[in-house]
């Protein structure tokens, strides 16, 4: 009887350890953007492509199973092919988010949160939002303009991450041109 209970008093103990372990952070660079980013897991390789507009666009996600589900945090880096002025930011941002909405088949959004700023990057000016696809994988959305240079970080699962500490880093994890 008694070593029963020591097995039941030490299988909960890994159960709660592996319930609440948190994700090591390490920084990134981003193909040849100049942007990193500090992602919870090894991303996998980074995506280069084109948009209509001959921006280039870099796209990368990893997978984080420390809650014990798959949850995917990714990042999309777009270098414009100018420097866009400070007033025409947010809404190039929001047109973005948009694109993006309607790419990623987004059926509900909470709405922008607008006027977010990142400590790193004084000049960086930041949206967020809440998402939920057509599959009703649940979406957190951030997107940082700074500059010729649009980065978007989003973290989507099965459900909403049940870390928000894991959320924050991630999502002020951007470091723009050597900050």
């Amino acid at each position: 009887m008694r070593y029963a209970f020591l097995f039941l008093l030490l299988s909960t103990a890994k159960f709660v350890t592996a319930q609440s372990a948190s994700p090591q952070f390490s920084k990134y660079p981003i193909g040849e953007s100049s942007v990193q980013i500090y992602f919870p897991s090894q991303p996998d390789e980074v995506y280069v492509d084109y948009s209509p507009d001959s921006s280039m666009v870099y796209t990368v996600e990893c997978t984080d199973s420390s809650t014990g589900q798959d949850f995917q945090f990714g990042a999309i880096v777009v270098n414009l092919k100018g420097e866009i002025e400070e007033d025409r930011q947010e809404e190039l941002l929001i047109s973005y988010f948009d694109y993006l909405k309607e790419s990623f088949k987004i059926q509900s959004s909470s709405g922008y949160g607008k006027g977010h700023t990142l400590t790193t990057h004084e000049s960086a000016k930041g949206i967020i939002d809440l998402w939920e696809d057509e599959d009703l994988q649940k979406w957190e959305v951030t997107g940082w303009i700074a500059e010729n240079t649009i980065v978007v970080l989003f973290e989507y699962g099965p459900d909403e991450y049940p870390n928000k500490k894991v959320i924050e880093i991630f999502m002020k994890g951007v470091r723009f041109f050597g900050d």
